[in-house]
């Protein structure tokens, strides 16, 4: 028998459509975005691809083949790896949505922190505690925005992304602006410097100087 009143009902109920309604939206969202970004990262991949493909035909060889890396996760999630010099750049699509932190300072519209978003994070080199250092935020409008160290980018959807234009400015600018810079001695170990997956020198980025 149920002997809970109106007035208790009320809340149960109450709660129940608030939950039945947000995580309903929030199911609709995440799968877009997943396959919002899916979409991205073949695009970008394709593209980054074939322009070290078309970059190594003209003897650009310090452009080396680029390595697709299966993610832990599943679900057909793969990292790129493109080796540039002797050190690389891996671009990561990262698992689940989340909202976008304002504390990273994007220069994106407000709004659009309060939205969830997919995300590929970028990394130099390939040490588990590096930290990235450019990103692609994919927004559930179906636009992506694009920054780090000075270099914004956006698009209002993906179907209107040049990805073939955007694989060679990126690959530019990696190359431009990205440089190395021995550690001081108090900092190269004997066993970094006998170590040959090891380097004894740090990356830097515009403004590192």
């Amino acid at each position: 028998m149920d002997f809970q009143t109106r007035d208790e009902k009320k809340p149960v109920e109450n709660a129940l459509k608030t939950l039945e309604a947000t995580l309903t939206q929030r199911r609709s969202q995440r799968a877009f975005l997943q396959k919002q970004t899916a979409a991205f990262t073949e695009g970008l991949f394709g593209a980054l691809q074939a322009a070290v493909v078309e970059c190594r035909q003209r003897g650009l060889t310090e452009l080396g083949e680029p390595r697709l890396i299966e993610h832990p996760a599943g679900g057909g999630r793969r990292a790129l790896q493109i080796p540039i010099e002797d050190w690389s750049v891996i671009f990561v699509p990262l698992v689940g949505t989340a909202w976008p932190n304002a504390r990273d300072e994007a220069q994106i519209p407000g709004s659009a922190f309060r939205e969830l978003c997919g995300r590929i994070a970028v990394f130099i080199g390939s040490e588990p505690d590096t930290p990235s250092f450019y990103d692609f935020l994919i927004l559930p409008t179906g636009a992506w925005f694009a920054w780090g160290y000075g270099w914004p980018r956006q698009a209002s959807t993906i179907q209107e992304t040049n990805f073939r234009a955007l694989a060679y400015e990126l690959l530019a600018s990696f190359v431009k602006d990205i440089h190395t810079t021995w550690r001081v001695r108090a900092e190269t170990a004997l066993g970094v410097a006998m170590d040959a997956r090891k380097r004894a020198y740090v990356f830097g980025l515009p403004g590192d100087e």
